[in-house]
């Protein structure tokens, strides 16, 4: 769930007033031990202490003040625990009792995953004898390595020696790497040709995005 506890004092009070109004007045209903919620009060009712000595801008101490934080750090930690355990996920709380709380509500509409929509770009890195080092990256953030939202890897393509490719069927399907960079070793039969690439991202559904550019390299033998 999202953080739904306020930050300033002044609407957590009135917050958690509200919450605990509730949670009395439902708890047995909702099937929550008298323990648990005697916790919470108890909690509460060192907060509210605290917070009104601190509140008190004519009279307050320094220690008021210090006072009143280590208050609603406990009383966080005994309220968290306790929404955890007893209210996000009860079947017998519903959403609508949960709004009532101030209580963020969970979706039950999963995000669809969306269609790569951009290129990747690579390079290669050819410094070593029969063997291409292959990084992409994703063209609007060409300094990261991580890959666009929902994207499961990048397809790789490529064609040896001849002249470059001007259509993807003259291109052999190397692998779906979902890191880079990705190595691929040659036989020596291949040393002095040149390689092309041409790379682009798949997400989870299996759906495709738009083609690289063309890339080559030498094989060093």
């Amino acid at each position: 769930m999202a953080d739904y506890i306020p930050q300033s004092d002044a609407e957590y009070d009135i917050w958690q007033d509200n919450l605990v109004l509730i949670v009395l007045a439902s708890a047995a209903g909702w099937g929550i031990p008298t323990e648990d919620v005697q916790e919470v009060t108890d909690a509460q009712s060192f907060w509210k202490t605290a917070f009104a000595k601190a509140s008190n801008k004519q009279n307050r101490t320094s220690a008021d003040v210090a006072a009143k934080e280590e208050a609603r750090k406990g009383y966080d930690k005994v309220l968290r625990t306790f929404i955890a355990q007893w209210l996000a996920s009860n079947t017998k709380v519903t959403d609508s009792d949960r709004i009532r709380m101030g209580l963020s509500v969970k979706s039950t509409t999963r995000t669809a995953t969306p269609k790569p929509s951009s290129a990747p770009v690579g390079n290669i890195d050819f410094s070593v004898r029969l063997q291409h080092l292959l990084h992409f990256f994703d063209e609007s953030t060409p300094r990261s390595k991580a890959k666009p939202t929902g994207v499961h890897g990048c397809e790789i393509y490529y064609k040896i020696d001849g002249a470059s490719p001007t259509d993807e069927s003259e291109m052999i399907f190397v692998a779906t790497s979902t890191a880079t960079p990705f190595t691929i070793n040659f036989e020596g039969k291949h040393a002095g040709k040149i390689v092309y690439y041409r790379f682009r991202w798949v997400n989870s559904r299996g759906e495709r995005g738009p083609w690289s550019s063309v890339i080559s390299a030498t094989i060093v033998g």
